[in-house]
């Protein structure tokens, strides 16, 4: 029988105060990319106004993307999709992003 692979604690957490003990390896692949959450952040994206996506653009300064980006590294991947202009390319046809991008086409 194969032996259980050995789980490492991680310790080097940027906030021990909120570390919930958990092994790097789940760590890891708790901040990889999602693409369902990806996904859901673009559709989310489809539905803002004009109004809405230029008070992000000004709300969202490069400073504020890095920490979002720690945050959600999903944010990474679309800031990507956009400078590509391959945003089309990864959403169905019903599900197209507007022209006007707002904070995700500044960063």
């Amino acid at each position: 029988m194969a032996e259980p692979m050995a789980l490492t604690i991680d310790e080097n957490v940027a906030n021990p105060d909120l570390d919930l003990g958990m092994p790097k390896e789940a760590k890891d692949v708790a901040m990889s990319p999602s693409e369902g959450i990806r996904d859901a952040l673009m559709i989310r994206l489809t539905n803002m106004t004009p109004d809405e996506l230029r008070m992000l653009d000004r709300a969202i300064t490069p400073e504020v993307a890095s920490v979002l980006i720690k945050l959600l590294p999903e944010m990474q991947q679309l800031i990507e999709m956009v400078e590509q202009g391959g945003v089309e390319d990864a959403m169905e046809e019903d599900q197209m992003m507007p022209t006007e991008m707002g904070a995700l086409g500044n960063m």
